[in-house]
């Protein structure tokens, strides 16, 4: 990642309260040490769970709703923000708007990161929370100070420039919550002005179960059923690692390169159809994609997980008798059952 520009502005605002104030930075944060440190917890933070998709209602803006986009279509060409500084301050008093009208919700920090990926411009918007600490002085004395809570992230917004500026079609908004109250989700997301957004869970979910049909489809062995999907999940994978996000297109030329053409087109053909509905792209979430090579179940007394590729190696299934027989049993679980024995 390379930071092009940061900036951090203040709001105060009291729970109970409706007035919020603006305390806005004159200019930008210098990108140094500990701005790349704080960069990188957020994006740390902001991968994991809870990912939402979408696009503006209104990609060039208008007089009504969110004036997001009209603020990045003033302020962002050519891939710079002529004046970076302007832009937030503008963006923050727009933030305002929203805040104050939700008497329970409280101010923050303002966070803006414009920064770039892979040739791609993206933009941060992110709400952050001082915290009391404890520091220790040279003569060893305590003192309290208030330091940048990093532990968890209360809500965020990242925008893909790149993409919105050249009228993509995709998904190019990615924003999440942390433990937000249901109020201050409903604002944030009116301040975005998203469009129908997408929980990324749901469509990771969606994607393995395209992934089981597909395997059903082609009557596929057990053995080739889990080559199958394991190419769908490295695939995957690579674009977690990656943050970017998953392409319907790429994924079949993918399964093209190690099947087949005839069975990428039926890939997309089933990817397509009314009963899954994929969208071109979507945002991939590592903890649903793990039921795509792993089975688990639990039940009251009893959890189950293993990789769905030791089917039929070290782990039989018999459907006339719905029974599990497991060979080659982890050392840990033996010691426990041989001091039983």
């Amino acid at each position: 990642m390379s930071i092009n520009n940061l900036i951090v502005h203040e709001i105060q605002k009291c729970e109970g309260e409706k007035k919020a104030l603006l305390i806005a930075r004159p200019n930008e944060n210098p990108v140094d040490g500990q701005a790349t440190l704080i960069s990188a917890q957020v994006t740390n933070l902001f991968n994991r769970s809870g990912m939402n998709t979408g696009r503006f209602s209104n990609p060039s803006g208008s007089d009504t709703g969110s004036q997001l986009p009209n603020l990045l279509s003033k302020h962002f060409t050519n891939n710079i923000f002529a004046d970076f500084s302007l832009f937030t301050k503008e963006c923050a008093a727009e933030y305002l708007k929203y805040l104050e009208q939700v008497e329970e919700a409280e101010g923050g920090l303002l966070w803006f990161n414009h920064f770039e990926l892979h040739d791609t411009q993206f933009l941060y918007i992110v709400l952050l929370k001082r915290k009391s600490g404890i520091v220790l002085s040279a003569d060893l004395s305590l003192s309290q100070v208030d330091q940048i809570e990093t532990e968890k992230l209360h809500m965020a917004l990242r925008i893909n420039l790149t993409a919105w500026q050249s009228n993509d079609e995709g998904r190019y908004i990615a924003f999440r919550f942390g433990r937000a109250p249901k109020f201050e989700k409903e604002y944030f997301t009116q301040f975005i002005g998203c469009d129908e957004p997408k929980v990324a869970s749901k469509e990771t979910k969606k994607l393995v179960d395209l992934t089981s049909a597909f395997c059903q489809t082609e009557e596929f062995a057990p053995k080739q059923a889990n080559t199958f999907k394991k190419v769908v999940s490295e695939h995957c994978q690579s674009k977690i690692e990656d943050n970017e996000p998953l392409t319907m297109k790429e994924l079949a030329t993918e399964v093209q390169a190690k099947f087949s053409v005839e069975q990428a087109n039926k890939f997309l053909d089933i990817a397509n159809s009314d009963d899954f509905k994929m969208e071109k792209e979507l945002f991939v979430e590592k903890a649903a994609l793990k039921k795509l090579t792993r089975l688990s179940g639990s039940s009251r007394s009893l959890t189950l997980s293993f990789d769905a590729d030791l089917l039929g190696e070290s782990i039989t299934y018999d459907s006339s008798s719905n029974a599990l027989t497991f060979k080659d049993i982890p050392k840990s679980l033996l010691k426990q059952l041989q001091t039983l024995a």
